[in-house]
Formats: C-alpha cells, sequence, structure tokens
C-alpha cells in the first residue's frame, strides 16, 4: 500500500469518527423522529379528508358578487346604438368600453374607478320595502317611450334621459319629476326577487370576502313564481355569456347563476329556499346540460320540482325542438319574447328513464352498477361513434375555434369518416337485446337508437318514419326502438331519403353488450366495456312546453 492510500485511509477513518460523535449529540439533543410522525400523519389525514369530502359532496351555497364593492363590467358589443359614458359623457367611438350588465352604467377606460366610487350599482339586498326607483341617466334603448309622455326618449345626442334598471320604465328629463317614486319593478314584477326578500350572509376569509345566500322570503304578491336563469357563460361559442349577461339588466342578479362557476345543486338550492312556492328555471344550454340538471333534481328530491324551460344554445338541440323553444338561439337574445314566452307556457312532464350498467367480471373483478339518467335517448353503434370522435376533437388543446356551422362540419366529416371505414359494422353482434323481457332478432345494423322524444340527430323524427301508427309521447311510459344501417343511412334520414329499421316498442329495454362499443345518451358520448345495461321509467320531471312552437 502506498503513503497515499494510507494516509486517505487515516482521514476517511477521522471523518467517520466525526460523523458519529455527531450523530450521537443529535441524538441526545432531539427526540426520535418517530414521536413525530403520528402528528405529522393525522394532519395530513385530516387536511385530505376535508377536501377530498368537500370534493364529493361539491359546494352547493349560491355566491353572490357583493354589488357594493364595483360593478359588473363587461365589454361592449358593436351596436346600432351611440354609448356615451357616464362619467365624462363622451361618446364611445368604435364600441371601446365598458358597461355594467347589471344596471347600464357605461365608462370608457379612463372612468372605470370614478364610476364605481360614484355611481351605485343595482342592489341585489335591501331592509327596506320602500323600493325607489334606480335611474340610470342615457344609453337608452332603441325605440324607448317615456312613461310620463309616451313620446321618444334619447332622440337627441349624447346622455340624456333615463331609464330605471328595476322596471325598465324610461323616462324624459323633464318628466322625471311627474313619475311615481317607488319602483314598483314594472311588467316582470311576478318573476323578480325584490331586494328585501334577499337574505344574505356575509362571509369572510384570509384570502377574499364574499356573500352567501341564505333566505328567500315571499313578497305576498299574487301569481309570484321567480324565474332562476343557469348558464354556462363558455357553452356555445361563449353564447352563454351573453345569455348571463342580458338576464342581469332585467332580473336581480342573485336570479342569474353561471355554471362555470356552481354546481346544478347550488342553482337548485332556490327550489328549497322559496319552497313550499315553486320556481321557473330557464336552462340555457345544449341536451347535455339540460340532462345535467334534471338528473340534478331527481337526486336532489326536491318538492315541489321547478319547471324548467330552455333556451338552445348547444348543437343538436333535440330536446328544445320537441318542447317548442326552437331548434337554435339568435345570436341576439331578445330577453322580452322568452320571458313573455315563458309566462305563457304550459306545464308538462317528460319520463325520466334510468339506465342501470352493470359490468361483466374481468379478472374475477366487477365493478359496481352504475346508474345513469336519460330523456331524449339512448343509442349503440355509428351515430355514438361519431359524437365520440367529435367530443375527443373538442376536448383536445388544439381545439381552437367553436361555432355552431364549424361543430356540424365536424360532425359531418366524422359521419363521413364512418362509411370508409365503418367500426360499427354489424353491430347485432356484439349486443343482445330484449324488450319487455324478449330477446329480439336483428338484422345487419350498425347502431340501435332507444328514444324517448320524437327528435334525433338535430330534428329527425325517427319514428314516425317507420311508418307506425302509433303516435310517440315523450311523456307515456313507453320507449320506441329503431336500427339504423350505416354511417351513410344517418345522411339519408337526415334529408328524408330513407326509413330506419323498425324493432319495437317497450316499457323496459334490456341489453347485454358483449364487446366493448361506443355509446351515447342525450348527446353525451363514451365508451363502454361489456355488460348489461337495463333501461326503466323512474318517475316524470317537470318541463314548460311553448304554446306558440311545442309539438
Amino acid at each position: 500500500m502506498t503513503a497515499f492510500s494510507r494516509l486517505l485511509k487515516k482521514e476517511i477513518i477521522k471523518v467517520d469518527d466525526i460523523n458519529l460523535s455527531i450523530m450521537w449529540t443529535t441524538s441526545a439533543l432531539v427526540p426520535p423522529f418517530g414521536v413525530f410522525v403520528p402528528v405529522v400523519s393525522t394532519v395530513i389525514i385530516c387536511f385530505v379528508s376535508y377536501y377530498f369530502f368537500k370534493w364529493v359532496n361539491g359546494d352547493v351555497t349560491v355566491h353572490i358578487r357583493d354589488a357594493t364593492r364595483n360593478h359588473s363590467w363587461t365589454s361592449l358589443r358593436l351596436s346600432s346604438k351611440a354609448w356615451y359614458c357616464s362619467i365624462c359623457e363622451s361618446l364611445l367611438l368604435n364600441g371601446i368600453g365598458v358597461y355594467c350588465d347589471c344596471c347600464g352604467v357605461c365608462s370608457d377606460t379612463d372612468c372605470i374607478k370614478k364610476a364605481n366610487k360614484r355611481l351605485q350599482c343595482k342592489v341585489i339586498t335591501s331592509k327596506t320595502e320602500a323600493f325607489l326607483h334606480h335611474w340610470v341617466k342615457g344609453n337608452l334603448p332603441l325605440g324607448a317611450l317615456c312613461a310620463i309622455c309616451k313620446d321618444d326618449c334619447s332622440m337627441e345626442p349624447g346622455l340624456v334621459d333615463f331609464q330605471c334598471c328595476w322596471c325598465q320604465r324610461t323616462v324624459h328629463t323633464e318628466c322625471l319629476s311627474e313619475i311615481e317614486k317607488v319602483c314598483d319593478f314594472g311588467s316582470y314584477r311576478n318573476i323578480i326577487v325584490p331586494p328585501w326578500c334577499v337574505q344574505v350572509a356575509r362571509m369572510k376569509s384570509s384570502i377574499h370576502r364574499h356573500l352567501l345566500l341564505r333566505g328567500v322570503q315571499d313578497p305576498g304578491w299574487q301569481d309570484w313564481c321567480p324565474l332562476i336563469i343557469v348558464a354556462n357563460r363558455k357553452s356555445g361559442n361563449n353564447d352563454g355569456g351573453i345569455v348571463l349577461s342580458e338576464f342581469r339588466k332585467y332580473l336581480n342578479p342573485v336570479q342569474v347563476l353561471d355554471l362555470a362557476e356552481r354546481t346544478p345543486a347550488a342553482a337548485l338550492q332556490w327550489s328549497v329556499l322559496v319552497a313550499p312556492k315553486p320556481i321557473k328555471l330557464l336552462i340555457a344550454g345544449g341536451d347535455g346540460t339540460v340532462s345535467w340538471i334534471l338528473s340534478s333534481v331527481h337526486k336532489m328530491d326536491l318538492d315541489p320540482q321547478p319547471a324548467v324551460s330552455l333556451l338552445p344554445l348547444g348543437t343538436g338541440n333535440d330536446l328544445s325542438r320537441v318542447l317548442g323553444w326552437g331548434k337554435e338561439n339568435p345570436s341576439e337574445v331578445d330577453v322580452e319574447r322568452v320571458i313573455k314566452e315563458i309566462s305563457n307556457a304550459k306545464t308538462t312532464y317528460l319520463d325520466r328513464w334510468k339506465i342501470d350498467i352493470t359490468s361483466y367480471r374481468h379478472l374475477g373483478i366487477r365493478m359496481p352498477t352504475k346508474s345513469l339518467y336519460m330523456y331524449n335517448y339512448f343509442s349503440i353503434g355509428v351515430d355514438a361513434q361519431v359524437a365520440l370522435d367529435f367530443h375527443r376533437t373538442r376536448e383536445s388543446r388544439l381545439y381552437l375555434f367553436s361555432s355552431r356551422v364549424f361543430n356540424k362540419l365536424l360532425y359531418l366529416c366524422f359521419g363521413t369518416q364512418q362509411v370508409v371505414t365503418a367500426d360499427c359494422r354489424n353491430i347485432q353482434e356484439r349486443v343482445d337485446l330484449y324488450l319487455d323481457g324478449k330477446l329480439v332478432a336483428l338484422p345487419e345494423l350498425e347502431s340501435i337508437v332507444i328514444l324517448n322524444i320524437p327528435s334525433w340527430g338535430a330534428g329527425v323524427n325517427l319514428w314516425s318514419m317507420t311508418g307506425d301508427s302509433s303516435t310517440q309521447s315523450y311523456k307515456d311510459g313507453i320507449l320506441e326502438v329503431v336500427g339504423i344501417y350505416s354511417s351513410f343511412h344517418i345522411a339519408q334520414l337526415q334529408v328524408g331519403l330513407s326509413t330506419p329499421h323498425k324493432i319495437g316498442q317497450a316499457k323496459v329495454v334490456e341489453v347485454h353488450l358483449k364487446a366493448t362499443s361506443p355509446l351515447q345518451m342525450d348527446g353525451e358520448p363514451w365508451e363502454q366495456v361489456p355488460a348489461i345495461l337495463k333501461v326503466s321509467l323512474v318517475d316524470q320531471a317537470v318541463v314548460l312546453t311553448n304554446k306558440r312552437n311545442s309539438c
């Protein structure tokens, strides 16, 4: 061994001795690490458990924007109307500026802070029933008439004349002194929740302060039935945001709820707070959103159930077509027309079907039974595959452009692709179909469709096209089952050049799925492993039909 090696060995021994002495000294001064393990693990378990149960249960409280802090600013949209700043009264050229979608105050970018300080927004709660008009100067709607002299308002350029952001009355500046000071909420009185009926709790935390809706009193008005608006501001190419913004002008902002921030359970808390009075619920969205909320109504066991009306924002909107609310909503929301139609709508019932999915054993393990709720239709095969391909594309990060026209073009592309690939060819070999317990013999098909309503695939009435004399109804407790031969057959059905294969009617439909296949329910697709699927009636949902257009 060389001299260098012997020297290196001695130094290593010295270092080891130092480490041992340090370890001995530390162990003498500090308690064993094992003492802290139970404490730390207990804290971690409690922390994780709290947020887990909070995530499972969901936040069902109705959060309220504190109107005393600032306005609900929204970017101005280009229109034929001239906009003026409510502070400096300058003309807002090219729509550059913001306005409050609750009270109607406008501002350029330099006057926003002054507007928040000087001009009060529409209040959502108050302690007095002697509620005065909330007048906002200028920027009146086109065609506005004075409530006193009945002449046109805002005929001169500039910030002139006034409008009440509650009753929507407009009045000349010189006629303002003649109008009654107490606001009666005008023609929308029976659907508005007046501020003195709203009970809130002020919640404080280390991060932010917010208000929670705690109670709603009955104002005692005859035929009072509050209207609650529910939409996702991101849905329908952001049309949902426009709908929410428009209705805040006419109602108490508390009545307008965004599904991007709250769950359906939060919106449905209104039924609990207003009970035993009923409410009317306007759902702005597609078939999937409507199904989601109707299922939440059932799970919460609400009594009375809210009467649901629809404002179509999706691509198919089959339920909206059947109930008379139209196939799609125009870009400009006519709030007054919608409110009038809801007020005149007729109450009816919609069958609610439960789909119990029991998976077969795989590697000796069986997944628990899953239950879904269906209102429109349920299908297996090529149409579900097209919907699944579209859904995956829409969820992709590369999906940057969204519109109804673009979505329909995507559906067309995926449908054309299935004409070539035929991924669902001979779907009858993957399933055993039972109608009321009887096994049904099937021809060569690419799709099986189970119908509750007379509309499928954006307006196709499949059952009537079979030539069957029986009338299809969405509230008779009976399902209609048809078959589709191919993706090309779907295109023929869309233009009325073919007929579907009639399979039959039943009160209970059972599907034994023997191979993994694409499924869709009310426009929401997924890929299902082999399982037994049983479709049976649960009860009925309360819905509103538009008298003018309903089937």
